[in-house]
Protein backbone atom coordinates (compact mmCIF):
# COMPACT_ATOMS: atom_id res chain seq x y z
CA UNK A 1 0.00 0.00 0.00
CA UNK A 2 2.82 2.36 0.88
CA UNK A 3 4.54 1.72 -2.45
CA UNK A 4 1.28 2.27 -4.31
CA UNK A 5 0.75 5.60 -2.56
CA UNK A 6 4.33 6.66 -3.33
CA UNK A 7 3.78 5.75 -6.96
CA UNK A 8 0.59 7.81 -7.14
CA UNK A 9 2.29 10.80 -5.50
CA UNK A 10 5.20 10.52 -7.91
CA UNK A 11 2.83 10.42 -10.87
CA UNK A 12 0.96 13.48 -9.60
CA UNK A 13 4.27 15.34 -9.14
CA UNK A 14 5.41 14.59 -12.69
CA UNK A 15 2.03 15.62 -14.12
CA UNK A 16 2.14 18.89 -12.15
CA UNK A 17 5.71 19.47 -13.28
CA UNK A 18 4.79 18.91 -16.91
CA UNK A 19 1.84 21.32 -16.66
CA UNK A 20 4.16 23.90 -15.12
CA UNK A 21 6.72 23.48 -17.87
CA UNK A 22 4.01 23.80 -20.52
CA UNK A 23 2.83 27.08 -19.00
CA UNK A 24 6.41 28.36 -18.95
CA UNK A 25 6.91 27.45 -22.60
CA UNK A 26 3.63 29.03 -23.73
CA UNK A 27 4.14 32.32 -21.87
CA UNK A 28 7.87 32.85 -21.36
CA UNK A 29 8.33 36.49 -22.34
CA UNK A 30 8.37 39.88 -20.66
CA UNK A 31 9.26 43.27 -22.05
CA UNK A 32 10.96 46.56 -21.21
CA UNK A 33 11.95 49.67 -23.22
CA UNK A 34 14.94 49.57 -25.61
CA UNK A 35 18.24 51.07 -24.51
CA UNK A 36 20.85 53.10 -26.33
CA UNK A 37 23.78 51.56 -28.22
CA UNK A 38 27.23 51.45 -26.66
CA UNK A 39 29.62 54.27 -27.69
CA UNK A 40 32.32 53.12 -30.12
CA UNK A 41 35.00 54.61 -27.86
CA UNK A 42 34.59 51.81 -25.33
CA UNK A 43 34.41 48.85 -27.69
CA UNK A 44 36.74 45.96 -27.00
CA UNK A 45 39.11 44.17 -29.34
CA UNK A 46 37.49 40.84 -30.28
CA UNK A 47 38.84 37.85 -28.38
CA UNK A 48 39.10 34.88 -30.76
CA UNK A 49 40.36 32.42 -28.17
CA UNK A 50 36.89 31.17 -27.29
CA UNK A 51 35.53 31.37 -30.83
CA UNK A 52 35.33 28.73 -33.56
CA UNK A 53 36.01 29.30 -37.27
CA UNK A 54 33.19 28.17 -39.53
CA UNK A 55 34.57 27.92 -43.09
CA UNK A 56 32.86 29.42 -46.12
CA UNK A 57 30.70 27.15 -48.22
CA UNK A 58 27.26 25.62 -48.59
CA UNK A 59 25.37 23.60 -46.03
CA UNK A 60 21.96 21.92 -45.83
CA UNK A 61 19.48 24.15 -44.02
CA UNK A 62 15.89 23.55 -42.97
CA UNK A 63 13.68 20.47 -42.88
CA UNK A 64 12.00 18.29 -45.50
CA UNK A 65 8.26 17.63 -45.57
CA UNK A 66 8.87 14.11 -44.24
CA UNK A 67 10.92 15.39 -41.28
CA UNK A 68 8.28 17.96 -40.34
CA UNK A 69 5.38 15.52 -40.71
CA UNK A 70 7.15 13.05 -38.39
CA UNK A 71 7.55 15.71 -35.69
CA UNK A 72 3.96 16.91 -36.04
CA UNK A 73 2.66 13.35 -35.77
CA UNK A 74 4.62 12.71 -32.58
CA UNK A 75 4.78 16.11 -30.86
CA UNK A 76 2.43 18.49 -32.64
CA UNK A 77 -0.08 18.68 -29.78
CA UNK A 78 2.52 19.26 -27.04
CA UNK A 79 3.09 22.55 -25.25
CA UNK A 80 6.44 23.01 -27.02
CA UNK A 81 4.70 23.54 -30.32
CA UNK A 82 1.69 25.65 -29.36
CA UNK A 83 1.48 28.32 -32.09
CA UNK A 84 4.74 27.03 -33.59
CA UNK A 85 4.81 27.46 -37.37
CA UNK A 86 6.39 24.35 -38.89
CA UNK A 87 6.28 25.90 -42.37
CA UNK A 88 9.13 28.23 -41.37
CA UNK A 89 11.51 25.25 -41.31
CA UNK A 90 10.82 24.35 -44.94
CA UNK A 91 12.10 23.74 -47.50
CA UNK A 92 15.23 21.72 -46.96
CA UNK A 93 17.72 23.67 -49.06
CA UNK A 94 21.37 24.31 -49.87
CA UNK A 95 22.61 27.69 -48.58
CA UNK A 96 25.95 29.43 -49.05
CA UNK A 97 27.44 31.22 -46.03
CA UNK A 98 30.69 33.16 -45.94
CA UNK A 99 33.40 32.29 -43.41
CA UNK A 100 32.82 33.56 -39.88
CA UNK A 101 33.76 32.99 -36.27
CA UNK A 102 31.20 32.12 -33.60
CA UNK A 103 31.45 31.85 -29.81
CA UNK A 104 32.17 28.33 -28.63
CA UNK A 105 29.71 28.81 -25.74
CA UNK A 106 26.73 31.01 -24.96
CA UNK A 107 27.62 34.35 -23.38
CA UNK A 108 27.84 33.83 -19.62
CA UNK A 109 26.80 35.91 -16.63
CA UNK A 110 30.47 36.57 -15.87
CA UNK A 111 31.12 37.89 -19.38
CA UNK A 112 28.00 40.04 -19.31
CA UNK A 113 29.01 41.45 -15.89
CA UNK A 114 32.30 42.71 -17.41
CA UNK A 115 30.26 44.50 -20.05
CA UNK A 116 28.03 46.09 -17.40
CA UNK A 117 30.99 47.17 -15.29
CA UNK A 118 32.73 48.74 -18.31
CA UNK A 119 29.71 50.58 -19.71
CA UNK A 120 27.27 51.15 -16.80
CA UNK A 121 24.69 49.30 -18.87
CA UNK A 122 21.66 48.20 -16.79
CA UNK A 123 21.91 44.58 -15.58
CA UNK A 124 19.18 41.96 -16.18
CA UNK A 125 16.19 42.62 -13.94
CA UNK A 126 16.62 39.39 -11.94
CA UNK A 127 20.19 40.27 -10.86
CA UNK A 128 19.80 41.41 -7.27
CA UNK A 129 22.21 44.23 -6.48
CA UNK A 130 23.39 44.36 -10.09
CA UNK A 131 25.20 41.01 -9.98
CA UNK A 132 24.27 37.45 -10.80
CA UNK A 133 24.57 34.88 -7.97
CA UNK A 134 28.24 33.98 -7.40
CA UNK A 135 27.56 30.32 -8.21
CA UNK A 136 26.00 31.25 -11.58
CA UNK A 137 29.03 32.96 -13.16
CA UNK A 138 29.45 30.26 -15.81
CA UNK A 139 25.74 30.03 -16.63
CA UNK A 140 24.34 31.65 -19.79
CA UNK A 141 23.02 35.17 -19.26
CA UNK A 142 19.22 35.25 -19.59
CA UNK A 143 16.45 37.85 -19.45
CA UNK A 144 18.18 39.96 -22.10
CA UNK A 145 16.43 41.53 -25.08
CA UNK A 146 17.75 41.51 -28.62
CA UNK A 147 18.85 45.11 -28.02
CA UNK A 148 20.76 44.05 -24.90
CA UNK A 149 22.45 41.22 -26.78
CA UNK A 150 23.33 43.55 -29.65
CA UNK A 151 24.77 46.12 -27.24
CA UNK A 152 26.97 43.47 -25.62
CA UNK A 153 28.11 42.19 -29.02
CA UNK A 154 29.00 45.70 -30.15
CA UNK A 155 31.00 46.30 -26.95
CA UNK A 156 32.83 43.00 -27.50
CA UNK A 157 33.73 44.01 -31.07
CA UNK A 158 31.43 41.35 -32.48
CA UNK A 159 27.83 40.96 -33.67
CA UNK A 160 24.97 38.51 -33.40
CA UNK A 161 25.02 35.61 -35.88
CA UNK A 162 22.48 35.40 -38.69
CA UNK A 163 20.00 32.53 -38.65
CA UNK A 164 21.90 30.87 -41.49
CA UNK A 165 25.24 31.20 -39.70
CA UNK A 166 23.78 29.85 -36.46
CA UNK A 167 22.29 26.80 -38.15
CA UNK A 168 25.44 25.98 -40.10
CA UNK A 169 27.52 26.22 -36.91
CA UNK A 170 25.04 23.87 -35.21
CA UNK A 171 24.62 21.12 -37.78
CA UNK A 172 27.59 21.26 -40.14
CA UNK A 173 27.25 20.58 -43.86
CA UNK A 174 25.76 17.08 -44.03
CA UNK A 175 22.16 17.91 -43.10
CA UNK A 176 22.17 16.15 -39.74
CA UNK A 177 19.11 16.88 -37.59
CA UNK A 178 20.93 17.47 -34.29
CA UNK A 179 24.47 18.75 -33.69
CA UNK A 180 25.66 15.20 -32.94
CA UNK A 181 23.63 13.28 -35.58
CA UNK A 182 20.12 12.31 -36.65
CA UNK A 183 18.79 10.65 -33.50
CA UNK A 184 17.86 12.50 -30.33
CA UNK A 185 19.80 11.53 -27.20
CA UNK A 186 18.48 12.98 -23.93
CA UNK A 187 21.86 12.53 -22.27
CA UNK A 188 23.62 14.86 -24.71
CA UNK A 189 21.67 18.12 -24.29
CA UNK A 190 19.88 20.18 -21.65
CA UNK A 191 16.23 19.57 -22.59
CA UNK A 192 13.04 18.65 -20.73
CA UNK A 193 13.61 14.89 -20.94
CA UNK A 194 16.48 15.27 -18.46
CA UNK A 195 14.80 17.94 -16.32
CA UNK A 196 11.68 15.80 -15.79
CA UNK A 197 13.83 13.21 -14.00
CA UNK A 198 14.76 15.76 -11.32
CA UNK A 199 12.80 16.94 -8.28
CA UNK A 200 12.87 20.72 -8.51
CA UNK A 201 11.05 23.51 -6.73
CA UNK A 202 9.02 26.06 -8.76
CA UNK A 203 11.86 28.56 -8.21
CA UNK A 204 14.40 26.08 -9.56
CA UNK A 205 12.25 25.55 -12.64
CA UNK A 206 12.54 29.23 -13.52
CA UNK A 207 16.33 29.27 -13.37
CA UNK A 208 17.53 25.82 -14.37
CA UNK A 209 19.78 26.73 -17.29
CA UNK A 210 23.02 24.82 -16.76
CA UNK A 211 26.67 25.96 -16.92
CA UNK A 212 27.75 26.44 -20.52
CA UNK A 213 30.29 23.62 -20.37
CA UNK A 214 28.08 21.02 -18.67
CA UNK A 215 26.68 19.15 -21.66
CA UNK A 216 29.76 17.76 -23.38
CA UNK A 217 27.65 15.80 -25.87
CA UNK A 218 25.83 18.87 -27.16
CA UNK A 219 28.67 19.61 -29.54
CA UNK A 220 28.44 20.50 -33.23
CA UNK A 221 30.74 19.12 -35.95
CA UNK A 222 32.78 22.33 -35.62
CA UNK A 223 33.10 22.12 -31.83
CA UNK A 224 30.38 24.61 -30.84
CA UNK A 225 28.46 23.73 -27.66
CA UNK A 226 24.87 24.02 -26.38
CA UNK A 227 23.23 24.65 -29.75
CA UNK A 228 20.55 22.01 -29.11
CA UNK A 229 19.55 22.77 -25.53
CA UNK A 230 20.20 24.84 -22.38
CA UNK A 231 18.75 28.19 -23.61
CA UNK A 232 17.32 29.48 -26.88
CA UNK A 233 19.46 32.08 -28.63
CA UNK A 234 18.89 35.40 -30.38
CA UNK A 235 20.04 35.85 -33.98
CA UNK A 236 20.35 39.02 -36.05
CA UNK A 237 17.89 37.80 -38.69
CA UNK A 238 14.30 38.90 -39.04
CA UNK A 239 11.72 36.16 -38.62
CA UNK A 240 10.38 36.04 -42.18
CA UNK A 241 8.57 39.30 -43.02
CA UNK A 242 7.59 40.17 -39.47
CA UNK A 243 8.74 42.61 -36.79
CA UNK A 244 10.23 39.73 -34.81
CA UNK A 245 13.78 38.40 -34.63
CA UNK A 246 14.56 34.75 -35.32
CA UNK A 247 15.59 32.69 -32.29
CA UNK A 248 17.25 29.30 -32.58
CA UNK A 249 17.76 26.22 -30.45
CA UNK A 250 15.78 24.82 -27.54
CA UNK A 251 15.84 25.59 -23.84
CA UNK A 252 15.82 23.30 -20.82
CA UNK A 253 11.98 23.19 -20.77
CA UNK A 254 11.65 22.04 -24.40
CA UNK A 255 11.37 18.47 -25.62
CA UNK A 256 14.07 17.00 -27.83
CA UNK A 257 12.18 17.59 -31.08
CA UNK A 258 12.43 21.34 -30.43
CA UNK A 259 16.22 20.97 -30.14
CA UNK A 260 16.56 20.16 -33.84
CA UNK A 261 18.93 22.57 -35.57
CA UNK A 262 16.27 23.55 -38.14
CA UNK A 263 13.69 24.78 -35.61
CA UNK A 264 13.12 28.51 -35.73
CA UNK A 265 10.78 30.88 -33.94
CA UNK A 266 10.16 34.61 -33.80
CA UNK A 267 10.35 36.92 -30.77
CA UNK A 268 9.84 40.69 -30.58
CA UNK A 269 13.28 42.37 -30.24
CA UNK A 270 12.32 44.02 -26.94
CA UNK A 271 11.00 40.88 -25.31
CA UNK A 272 13.03 39.03 -22.71
CA UNK A 273 12.82 35.55 -21.25
CA UNK A 274 14.44 33.28 -18.69
CA UNK A 275 14.64 30.76 -21.55
CA UNK A 276 16.55 32.99 -23.97
CA UNK A 277 20.23 33.96 -24.20
CA UNK A 278 22.72 34.50 -27.03
CA UNK A 279 26.21 34.03 -28.45
CA UNK A 280 28.25 36.29 -30.75
CA UNK A 281 29.86 36.02 -34.18
CA UNK A 282 32.28 38.00 -36.31
CA UNK A 283 33.20 38.03 -40.00
CA UNK A 284 36.25 36.04 -41.07
CA UNK A 285 36.36 37.14 -44.71
CA UNK A 286 34.92 40.48 -45.73
CA UNK A 287 35.38 39.83 -49.45
CA UNK A 288 32.84 37.03 -49.83
CA UNK A 289 29.11 37.39 -50.39
CA UNK A 290 26.98 36.94 -47.28
CA UNK A 291 24.68 34.13 -48.42
CA UNK A 292 22.63 32.81 -51.28
CA UNK A 293 20.19 29.96 -51.70
CA UNK A 294 21.70 27.80 -54.42
CA UNK A 295 19.05 25.10 -54.63
CA UNK A 296 16.08 23.57 -52.89
CA UNK A 297 16.61 19.96 -51.89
Amino acid sequence: MKKTRQGILGYIFLCSLWIGLTIIVISPYGEYPPLNAIPHSIQQTPDYREMVLIPAGTFIMGSSNAEVEKVIKTYGNRGDFVEYDFKKEKPRRSVYVKAFYIDRYEVTNAQYKKFIDATDYPPPHHWHGGSSPPDKANYPVINVTWSDATAYAEWAGKRLPTEEEWEKAARGTDGRIYPWGNEFNQDKAGTAEGILRLYLTPTDLLHFAAPVDEFKGDKSPYGVYDMAGNVMEWTDSWYERTEKKAVKGASWVHLGARARSATTDGVSPERLSHLLGFRCAIDADKNTKTRGIESTL
